[in-house]
């Protein structure tokens, strides 16, 4: 990923919160493409799939952090999917998470009027981790990572809207049908990329600008959040 050196977001702090708050990854694998001389060995006269050489599941993920700095991202594959066979060829991953984002207006730029340079944007926040993919399917650990990832998104509604729901809850024998039509799916991460691009490199007055613009005109909780990582990533006073 290209990241410029101020947009460069390296504290795993930062990184973890951004996959807890956003946890619908996109998981991306790779495979060496089947040659037609391949297939006529094997006795087959199909024309290889797309996602046969690259493929990219979009899933919700829960981090299991670990003091020693192994950390894990785990989650389940409905068993029909095909990148499950494409995981057991070659684990090598990557999994892309990605915050709340906006378009900015240059129109939100005070400096706009004295030179006219300047251009739309995007603001952004994103996470690409790496690892090795295991494929899981006892069904113990399958019901720890229903459990651990439920908690982690019933944990997010407020009090006010009842009883948060629990895996257990669910019928007996509608959970273990269910968990027969699943495997589970465990990344040791190897490495993390962070980027948070959210006009770190802007002139305080301009940035000032981007604040009220979405205070202005975004929809209240768009304008939280891009505020929120404007404000704490900006290297400068405001």
């Amino acid at each position: 990923m290209y990241i410029p050196q101020i947009m460069e977001v390296k504290e795993f702090e930062k990184q973890a919160e951004i996959i807890k708050q956003y946890p619908l990854g996109i998981l991306f694998s790779y495979s060496p493409p089947k040659s037609a001389l391949s297939n006529f060995l094997n006795g087959s006269q199909e024309v290889p799939r797309v996602d046969s050489e690259m493929c990219a599941t979009h899933i919700p993920f829960y981090l299991k952090e670990s003091t020693d700095g192994k950390h894990k991202l785990v989650a389940h594959l409905a068993d029909g999917n095909s990148h499950i066979a494409m995981l057991k060829e070659n684990s090598n991953c990557m999994v892309v998470f990605q915050s709340m984002n906006s378009y900015v207006t240059p129109s939100w730029y005070p400096l706009k009027k004295e030179t006219h340079k300047f251009v739309p944007t995007w603001d952004f926040a994103c996470v690409h981790v790496y690892g090795k993919a295991d494929i899981i399917e006892d069904k113990k650990w399958l019901l720890s990572m229903l459990n651990d990832l439920t908690d982690q998104e019933e944990n997010k509604r407020s009090p006010e809207f009842g009883k948060k729901w629990s895996v257990e809850e669910t019928n007996h024998r509608f959970l273990e049908s269910s968990m027969n039509r699943i495997v589970g799916l465990e990344i040791e991460v190897t490495d993390i990329q962070a980027k948070f691009k959210v006009h770190q490199s802007a002139n305080p007055v301009n940035a000032n600008g981007v604040l009220k613009g979405y205070e202005t005109e975004a929809e209240p909780e768009k304008a939280k959040v891009m505020c929120r990582l404007l404000k704490e990533n900006y290297p400068r006073e405001l």
